[in-house]
């Protein structure tokens, strides 16, 4: 291949023809110079960043900021004013009578608390004995009861035997003169177990009376507890019936065979032997609900007793914790007070 040569005087490609005149003259060719033109940057390839590494330097902690306690008391720039002698005196007295108080409250709760125990043993020792007085009271009405009841029932046999001599004299027409001793004699032995009767019913009265007294010191011992009535509702009416009893026996002893006609004697005799018997027939049953109700009352006394003694014992704890808290309370009374003290002391 071969490159062609322009011929000479014939201008490069890139340069312009210099421009000839209208009378075919060439004109003066300008060679002024091109006007700058500004270079245009060139782009530079994308090229992604690299990251620069960060040296290794140690973190330093950062200081939390100095913020106050919500315990510790503000901070015043005016110091605290110093309590006044006349504050300081009247702390100190109180102090001293809180100590004072104090130790006055837990000498006072420990002697009630050893007067709790004192008095709980004396309680159930005084429960103790006085049941034990009942029972012996019981032990010995009973057998009375018993011999007033065979008592009752010997002069209930001879007063039929008075109504029936009585009787039998009071329908004889013409009766001898031996009829009024007779009749005497069948009294006077009505009389004579009448007044064995009135013995043994004081001597039943009197051990009644004793046991229901002693009843009653229970009852003062330990206020609330009831006290069996029956013995003495009993003997009330016991009472009652024996004054009827005593009404009829005073009408028949006291009747004299030998005053006026001997039949209308025997007749009033037999009259008032009938009516004797129908009140030993209610005395008899008298005697009888008295012998119960002291046996009963034996079971009653034990289980009530007991009852009594359970309460006083629990009656004596309860006392002890009261105390024994009373004592905790003037313990921190006491140790309030000398704080008070050591205060008033140290400002």
């Amino acid at each position: 291949m071969t490159t062609e040569t322009p011929p000479a005087g014939t201008p490069p490609e890139d340069q312009p023809a210099p421009e000839t005149a209208a009378d075919g003259s060439s004109a003066p060719v300008d060679l002024a110079p091109a006007p700058d033109v500004p270079a245009q940057p060139i782009p530079a390839p994308d090229v992604p960043a690299q990251p620069i590494p960060a040296p290794d330097v140690p973190a330093q902690p950062i200081p939390a900021p100095d913020v106050p306690s919500a315990d510790a008391a503000p901070a015043s720039d005016v110091p605290a004013a110093a309590p006044s002698p006349t504050r300081r005196r009247r702390d100190r007295v109180l102090g001293t009578v809180g100590q004072v108080f104090g130790i006055v409250g837990i000498v006072v709760c420990l002697v009630l608390v050893v007067g709790a125990v004192v008095g709980r043993e004396w309680a159930v020792g005084t429960v103790d004995d006085v049941s034990a007085a009942v029972d012996a009271q019981i032990a010995k009405a009973d057998p009375l009861l018993t011999q007033a009841s065979a008592t009752v029932g010997e002069i209930s046999g001879r007063v039929s035997t008075v109504g029936d001599v009585a009787a039998g004299v009071a329908a004889d027409p013409s009766p001898g003169g031996a009829v009024a001793d007779s009749l005497r004699t069948v009294l006077a032995t009505v009389s004579d177990r009448y007044q064995a009767l009135r013995t043994n019913y004081g001597d039943v009265r009197e051990a009644v009376v004793s046991m229901v007294d002693r009843l009653q010191t229970l009852g003062r011992i330990v206020p609330g507890v009831s006290i069996p009535q029956g013995p003495v509702d009993a003997l009330a009416a016991l009472d009652t019936r024996l004054q009827a009893f005593d009404a009829k026996v005073t009408g028949l002893i006291t009747i004299d065979p030998g005053q006026g006609p001997v039949n209308k004697a025997a007749a009033a005799i037999a009259q008032a032997a009938s009516d004797v018997n129908t009140k030993l027939t209610d005395l008899q049953g008298g005697i009888g609900d008295v012998q119960q109700r002291v046996s009963t009352l034996r079971t009653r006394i034990s289980d009530a007793a007991g009852t009594m003694k359970m309460g006083i014992t629990l009656g004596e704890i309860g006392s002890i914790l009261v105390f024994l808290y009373l004592a905790l309370l003037n313990w921190v009374l006491f140790r309030h007070s000398g704080e008070i003290r050591r205060r008033t002391s140290a400002g």
